[in-house]
């Protein structure tokens, strides 16, 4: 071979072997592929008892877990902010490794720019007295939003590895150790707390929230009902109270409103609130002294039983922590709860009782000993009525002296009956001049004074309570349709079921050929459907004038489906309210029946458009 060949080709392969150096060297094997993909830092974050943060500015923080809870124990000894603690362990994990650096690669000048031989930050992760992690932050790098940093990932190895890494570390680190307090007084979840007492000058407010796990009772210094936006109110001010700034004192002992105050607090009206909280099996006090803002003042002394400092707390709020225990009190007559509601009783001393039952979801009217449909609209509009009416005074709170509110003969009662036996009872009462309407429940010894505009949504006579649809049928049964005006001849129109065809004869003509048959299934629909305005309580004027009726309209019916066999007429009656006048409302009778109702003038004259066709 010739020497010029022999000497190429050497220079080729020493060419090629410094390129495959190089790109073992500064090209990411599969490995490091791999480990880039899930990131320099791993750990798992249950395992993690405390961590330790030292900034190259002097200032350091030592953070620890104890019972799930983190706490600052350097540079002082209270609560961390828990979602603080979180990001940091989250933002750990989510470190991007962009490029593996090693210190051989730099001259002393450009080492000396990365700052890891004089890091930033320090952090120390630990579990238990075992290193998890050891991470130094350095330099902001060429890449935009990335750093330089160093791992040493076990407490036994020496091995420290460097790192470009896309991360927002320098920013979760920047607050100061201050900063890293928690910065709620209390964090507590409002739906496990169960329990409140209020303790202040004026007396002690005690709160209980019921099993249903959304209703609140005042238990203290009265038992009724508690509002539930007011409390939630209350609950939401107490748990939001922001921490602006806190003293240490000497010992937990000392952990009291006195230990903080200033000689201009000395008239401060103290208020201690305790709260009780459940979280799964466990039963969590929590007590909390707090000063009276001055004036319009935002901020307060506050101390909590499990933490040591004495705090300034924050809240636009404040004032509503003194509350009165009117001031939480349900401003609401009611709040029943119609799902759970299967039977109303009504009594009162003008009318026999008006009993309503529900079955499968409908309302009906016990009435004459059977069940008849019940008007659901005005069932639905009983129970909102109560559930919105505002209380206008409380009237008293002692059931020594019910007569005086005409509670010892109440001249209304409702009772609501529930599916598993259990009732509850609501008295209904009024001054001698009936000008005052009173309540109270049979359970409760408060008097609550009421507006009368209650009153005409609980109707004391049972026809009220009855279904406004006055005549129910399926077109399959009709027969025949009979429309008599005043004295005039009617107008009979028979119907054939098999065929849907309609004949019809007025005054022995026949008049099959004038119907329209479209308008003719219209108005069959309209009766079979037939709906009232509204019955009658004093029937006494209808009768009188339904015995001479202005229309009269008879409808035939069979068994559905065919045209033979038996049948039987349902006759319906109509008459203006005021004799030989055209009214707005009309009196009805369904047949003979007892019962009267009331239809408009207009759905009257919808009923009974002409069924002829149009010349």
């Amino acid at each position: 071979m010739h020497p010029r060949t022999t000497a190429f080709l050497l220079l080729l392969v020493v060419a090629l072997g410094a390129v495959i150096l190089g790109v073992e060297r500064y090209l990411p094997s599969t490995r490091e592929l791999r480990e880039m993909k899930k990131g320099p830092a791993k750990f798992n974050k249950g395992e993690v008892t405390q961590f330790e943060i030292d900034s190259s500015g002097g200032d350091g923080v030592s953070l620890a877990r104890e019972k799930g809870i983190w706490w600052v124990r350097r540079p002082f000894n209270d609560h961390a902010d828990p979602d603080k603690v979180t990001k940091l362990l989250d933002e750990l994990l989510a470190i991007g490794w962009i490029e593996r650096v090693h210190r051989s690669e730099f001259d002393e000048a450009g080492w000396a720019k990365t700052a890891l031989e004089q890091p930033r930050h320090k952090l120390r992760l630990m579990a238990g007295s075992e290193l998890v992690l050891e991470l130094w932050l350095g330099a902001a790098a060429p890449i935009e939003g990335s750093h330089y940093i160093a791992l040493q990932k076990a407490q036994d190895s020496t091995e420290v590895t460097y790192y470009v890494a896309k991360t927002t570390l320098p920013d979760l680190l920047k607050p100061a150790p201050k900063d890293w307090r928690d910065s709620k007084l209390v964090r507590l979840s409002a739906e496990h707390v169960i329990g409140i007492k209020l303790v202040q000058e004026g007396g002690q407010i005690e709160l209980a929230r019921v099993q249903d796990g959304g209703s609140w009772v005042l238990t203290k210094p009265l038992s009724t009902r508690g509002s539930k936006e007011k409390i939630g109110e209350l609950l939401s001010t107490l748990l939001n109270l922001e921490i602006k700034d806190a003293v240490e004192v000497a010992s937990s002992s000392a952990a009291s409103i006195d230990a903080g105050k200033s000689p201009s607090d000395t008239q401060a009206q103290p208020l201690k609130i305790t709260l009780t909280a459940k979280q799964g099996e466990t039963m969590i006090e929590t007590e909390i002294n707090l000063t009276k803002p001055v004036g319009d003042a935002l901020e307060t002394k506050a101390t909590v039983n499990y933490r040591r400092p004495v705090f300034t707390v924050l809240s636009k709020s404040l004032k509503e922590l003194w509350a009165q225990p009117n001031d939480l009190r349900d401003r609401m007559l009611a709040r029943v709860n119609s799902e759970a509601v299967s039977s109303v009783r009504i009594e009162s001393l003008a009318f026999p009782p008006v009993i309503l039952e529900k079955q499968s979801e409908s309302w009906f009217l016990r009435r004459h000993g059977k069940l008849e449909p019940a008007n659901g609209d005005r069932v639905a509009r009983l129970f909102e009525s109560l559930n919105t009416h505002p209380i206008r005074n409380y009237a008293s709170d002692s059931a020594a002296n019910l007569a005086g509110y005409g509670l010892d003969k109440p001249f209304l009662t409702l009772i609501f009956g529930a599916a598993d036996g259990r009732t509850s009872k609501m008295f209904f009462g009024a001054n001698a001049e009936r000008t005052e309407f009173f309540a109270k429940y049979e359970a409760e010894p408060s008097v609550y004074q009421i507006d009368a505009s209650l009153l005409p949504s609980i109707p004391q006579d049972g026809i009220k309570w009855k279904g406004l649809g006055a005549l129910r049928f399926t077109q399959f049964a009709l027969r025949r349709i009979s429309l008599g005006l005043g004295t005039q001849p009617p107008v009979e129109l028979s119907y054939d079921p098999t065929t849907a065809q309609w004949t019809g004869v007025r005054a022995g003509r026949d008049i099959t050929a004038m119907i329209d048959r479209v308008k003719a299934d219209r108005l069959a629909g309209s009766l079979a459907k037939f709906n009232v305005q509204d019955w009658s309580a004093d029937a006494t004027n209808a009768i009188q004038a339904l015995k001479t009726p202005a229309l009269r309209v008879v409808v035939t019916l069979g068994e559905p489906g065919v045209n033979t066999g038996p049948t039987r007429d349902i006759e319906l009656n109509f008459s203006p309210t005021q004799p030989d006048m055209d009214t707005a409302l009309y009196f009805g009778q369904v047949g003979t029946g007892p019962d009267v109702f009331y239809v408009t003038r207009a759905s009257l004259l919808e009923l009974l458009a002409p069924v002829f066709k149009s010349e």
